[in-house]
């Protein structure tokens, strides 16, 4: 299956015949979980020839769940479109000799192991550098290339927890609660994404490769920009909010009559709006609100009273009352919603692929969008080693060779 035989529909005006983004460019995926292969499959929509090397068992991922059937999890059906599978024995000196042919004609290279096991693979950049100078080599690890957690085994709930997201969440006094989707993996791979990128501009400008080094753990930090800044001024510590802002009123979660909404108060020119909308001059007038410094100071008063008026009335009566009066406002989707919400079905930010066995899966598109050379996702997330021969072949082996690489156990 290649890219042209997607479901996914191009947008109007788009020029079909135009080669993808980074169509000519090879990617070699070591990676397993979620955040490397999430980073290739989003290359490989836009053209990339991402061929997956995955161990004798197939990447563990595939285990997690049994959504489609033992082996084939949802989750890693999710993050596997728009690629080839093969699968190599590492550990067996003819699988890697095949691994290096790859290399030979690769463009970039993602690997996610812990940085030890990199190293006594011989895949470590300094190491496949002397031998492929224009190789982009992307590193993604738990917590970094060296220091004290280096080897340690790195995952997104640690990142999570370590790196102060969790710290952030969750209602005042309560349990630190975890972000659902996997952030610090997905931050991962949108990272990825933007380092291969770049190191692929450096490539083709000076003609080096250059290595890309992503960690789950710097991810999250990053996250806390704002809050950062904030806290090294004042040095008070920063204390969770639930569905409010610690810096910020009001910007958080109200409870309706029958479910939830988010009202946003960004600036000031908010603030004025809601009041008007909701017919509160009142709030407008008193003294203890009339900046957001204010408001904030004073969130145990104000906070109650809009929480009181928001409860009597369904979710949909005020959304359409602030919509109309300019407030920024949302309901509270649920996973269930989500996909029925009417902008997210007008950026089609559902898509549907055909499976040879399961029929359509679907999954989420490419939130990236090109004008001329738009994201084209194709193909089933592919079974472990769906395309061995197929790609042993395009690297010049004979029948005959990739026979004995299958029967010696170098190639599953």
């Amino acid at each position: 299956m290649s890219p042209a035989d997607t479901t996914s529909t191009p947008e109007p005006g788009v020029e079909t015949a135009v080669p993808g983004a980074l169509d000519g460019v090879r990617v070699v995926d070591l990676s397993q979980i979620a955040s490397g292969p999430y980073a290739t499959s989003m290359l490989g929509d836009f053209g990339a020839d991402v061929v997956k090397v995955e161990p004798p068992t197939g990447d563990p991922l595939r285990y997690v769940d049994e959504a489609f059937g033992a082996g084939e999890s949802a989750y890693s059906f999710a993050v596997n479109r728009s690629k080839r599978s093969v699968r190599l024995d590492l550990k067996h000196a003819a699988g890697m000799a095949v691994l290096h042919r790859l290399l030979e004609g690769a463009d970039v290279l993602l690997v996610s192991m812990r940085p030890v096991a990199t190293r006594r693979l011989g895949l470590d950049f300094e190491t496949l550098a002397a031998r492929y100078p224009r190789l982009v080599h992307c590193s993604i690890t738990g917590w970094g290339e060296d220091g004290p957690l280096a080897d340690r085994p790195g995952m997104d709930l640690l990142a999570q927890a370590r790196g102060g997201t969790m710290g952030t969440t969750g209602e005042p006094g309560r349990t630190p609660v975890k972000v659902a989707p996997a952030i610090a993996d997905f931050l991962g791979s949108f990272l990825a994404c933007n380092g291969i990128l770049l190191g692929l501009r450096v490539r083709d400008r000076d003609g080096v490769g250059q290595q890309v080094s992503i960690n789950l753990l710097d991810g999250q930090v990053s996250l806390l920009s704002n809050l950062c800044v904030a806290y090294h001024r004042t040095g008070i510590p920063f204390v969770p909010q639930g569905g409010a802002q610690s810096n910020i009123v009001p910007y958080q979660v109200f409870q309706t009559a029958d479910g939830w909404m988010v009202v946003a108060c960004l600036i000031e020119k908010f603030w004025i709006t809601l009041c008007h909308a909701l017919r509160r001059e009142d709030l407008l007038a008193d003294r203890r609100y009339g900046t957001n410094a204010l408001r904030v100071r004073h969130r145990e008063t104000l906070v109650p009273e809009l929480a009181s008026t928001f409860g009597a009335r369904p979710t949909a009566y005020w959304i359409e009352l602030l919509e109309a009066g300019d407030v920024p406002c949302s309901p509270v989707n649920r996973l269930a919603d989500v996909f029925t919400d009417p902008q997210v079905v007008h950026n089609g930010m559902t898509l549907v692929l055909d499976h040879p066995r399961h029929g359509k899966v679907v999954t989420v598109n490419n939130p990236v969008r090109l004008g001329r050379t738009p994201a084209r996702p194709w193909g089933h997330p592919p079974d472990p080693g769906e395309h061995s021969r197929e790609v042993l072949a395009e690297l010049g082996y004979s029948a005959e060779q990739i026979a004995e690489l299958l029967a010696g156990g170098a190639v599953v």
